[in-house]
């Protein structure tokens, strides 16, 4: 269940930013409906839900009659907090569509969402939904209530029997058969999930405006536009709405959980396993309150706090304003006292979340050859440039608020001084992440390559020290536990093939690639007890984290790049 949908524009240009003297005035089309108590309103753009919002703010909407210069109606409305974030308040206003200036028009077929979400959407969601609905067995939500409990109930205990084959999954490759099968039963129960906010949102008398398929940040999804349960009057309906999504992965995580239990083929059983292991994993993401994910929604909905998190995160920019560069106390966008860490907590959670996908993506194409180590280093330099632009537009906030420049200046240097002092002391462990396979009882480390070409001409003996620590590891589809370690001998780069599974956590039968055996691990004790295949982490000693951060994110990923490179330069050089 995404957010609300922006509102298209027509003929689309720069705008100039509001000034304390502007008169803006509401947008055409624009209307506000009283909710189920006084406390929230609902702001509409030709009859589509935008946005809930405060008394407070419908008033100072309403007031917005392109007369009244909005430093009269900071005082009037606002006069508590700065000027500067009334002003970044009627940006916002603007920004959703509520102020009159480019034409709106309502999401439509084809929207785009900036800045990375393509949405291609059918307009006649809410008479299939009024299909679907009544042919749907009615039962009596208690009913369905307990028949929910009953089966997350079974599937926790089949979980708890089944936590060493649970454990097992996660650190195995997974057949390549299995993985794509896996990846469409995901799609369909994704399907699912956000069918059933809009059959909840129907079933209490609402209507889906729209449902289809859209680009997520690049990332394929399903959607249904659920705005209109906003209208519903009783909390407990909207928090439904937002759940119903989740208790769809939820139940089919049990269901797999027991079948696991119950099918006696291996294969099958892994599968399922697998599959109850996503959905678990889907479900506690979307349950996760400090992104637009459905637990925020149904924490909103709950507490009926409109933009519950964004308040929350404007009273901890406010707090972080005040405690690094002073100021004068604004008064909370949200009166709780726990306003302040919600909003701490909504800052940090992308961030975690982005560092450890990026992290685990990296680990799982180490090893992978040059394509996948620019594709590596991409993907670091595009979080890069987007974490250095929104700390700027935070920077420039702070600036705009009123706070001493020559203070900022200073603290700015000692937090960057500190940054820097910090990565230089701080000693880290080095390490190179590598593929291996068993021959013959020698365990060899293995980087993909294409041919004799690919490493051939690269430093091995620099890159695979003599002597260094091997952790020897299963190469698992999510987590990699050690099973053996060693010694690193190196040797002449040579040209091989392996299975799949030797360099990335997927298993296909009669499927080899390309790799170049670059040293032998002599393992400690016996081999016999290792898999034919898997990970190795090689320990190459300590360093500062600034270069471990380099060596681990760029250099690392491009080192069958450079080997190619040199190969080439071999290759054009004249011959005796």
């Amino acid at each position: 269940m995404p957010p609300a949908d922006s509102p298209r524009r027509r003929g689309s240009r720069a705008r100039v930013r509001l000034s304390a003297d502007a008169c803006p005035s509401l947008a055409s089309g624009v209307a506000f409906e009283e909710g189920a108590d006084d406390r929230a309103w609902i702001a509409t753009i030709h009859g589509v839900p935008s946005s809930r919002v405060s008394r407070s703010v419908a008033d100072l909407l309403s007031a917005m009659n392109g007369e009244t210069a909005l430093r009269d109606l900071h005082l009037r409305f606002a006069a508590s907090e700065s000027l500067e974030d009334f002003l970044d308040l009627a940006e916002r206003f603007r920004a959703s569509g509520l102020l009159r200036g480019d034409a709106i028009l309502p999401p439509g077929r084809l929207t785009y969402r900036p800045p990375f979400t393509l949405q291609i959407a059918t307009l006649r969601a809410p008479a299939l939904f009024r299909r679907v609905d009544h042919v749907i067995v009615r039962l009596p939500a208690r009913v369905v209530l307990a028949s929910v409990v009953v089966l997350l109930g079974g599937g926790l205990v089949a979980a708890i029997v089944q936590a060493r084959d649970l454990l097992s999954v996660l650190t195995t490759p997974m057949p390549l058969t299995g993985l794509l099968i896996l990846i469409a039963v995901l799609s369909l129960a994704t399907l699912l999930h956000e069918a059933a906010h809009g059959l909840t949102l129907a079933r209490f008398g609402g209507s889906p405006r729209r449902a289809g398929f859209m680009l997520f940040y690049l990332t394929p999804a399903f959607f249904v536009d659920v705005t209109d349960g906003w209208r519903l009057p009783k909390r407990s309906q909207r928090v439904a709405i937002a759940l119903a999504g989740p208790a769809v992965h939820a139940v089919i995580a049990a269901v797999a959980l027991l079948a696991a239990l119950a099918l006696p083929q291996p294969e099958t059983d892994r599968a399922m396993l697998l599959l109850a292991l996503s959905c678990i994993a889907v479900v506690i993401v979307n349950l996760i309150p400090f992104v637009r994910f459905d637990g925020y929604i149904a924490l909103m909905s709950a507490l009926d706090e409109p933009n519950l998190r964004g308040r929350a995160i404007r009273d901890a920019s406010n707090f972080l304003t005040r405690f690094l560069f002073g100021g004068r106390r604004i008064g909370r966008a949200l009166d709780t006292a726990w306003s302040v860490p919600f909003g701490l907590a909504s800052l940090a959670a992308p961030v975690v979340m982005v560092v450890f996908a990026v992290a685990r993506t990296a680990q799982a194409l180490a090893g992978g050859g040059p394509v996948l180590g620019l594709l590596v280093v991409a993907l670091e330099a595009v979080v890069v440039l987007v974490g250095v632009a929104l700390l700027a537009k935070a920077l420039r906030r702070v600036l705009r608020s009123g706070v001493s420049r020559l203070r900022f200046v200073c603290v700015g240097a000692v937090v960057v001084a500190s940054i820097v002092t910090a990565g230089a002391l701080i000693r880290v462990p080095v390490t190179d992440t590598l593929g291996f396979s068993v021959d013959g009882g020698r365990v060899m480390l293995l980087r993909a390559g294409a041919g004799a070409g690919a490493g051939a001409g690269a430093d091995t003996e620099a890159e695979v020290p003599a002597g260094a620590p091997v952790v020897l590891m299963s190469s698992g589809i999510v987590a990699n536990v050690p099973v053996g370690e060693g010694t690193a001998r190196p040797l002449p780069p040579t040209p091989t093939t392996v299975p799949l599974d030797a360099l990335f956590p997927v298993t296909a039968d009669g499927v080899a690639i390309p790799a170049v055996v670059v040293a032998e691990v002599l393992v400690a004790g016996k081999s016999d007890g290792l898999p034919p295949t898997g990970q190795a982490r090689v320990e190459l000693g300590e360093t500062d984290l600034w270069q471990a951060l380099w060596a681990r994110g760029v250099m690392l990923p491009l080192t069958a790049l450079q080997g190619e490179r040199e190969e080439e330069e071999e290759n054009e050089r004249p011959r005796d």
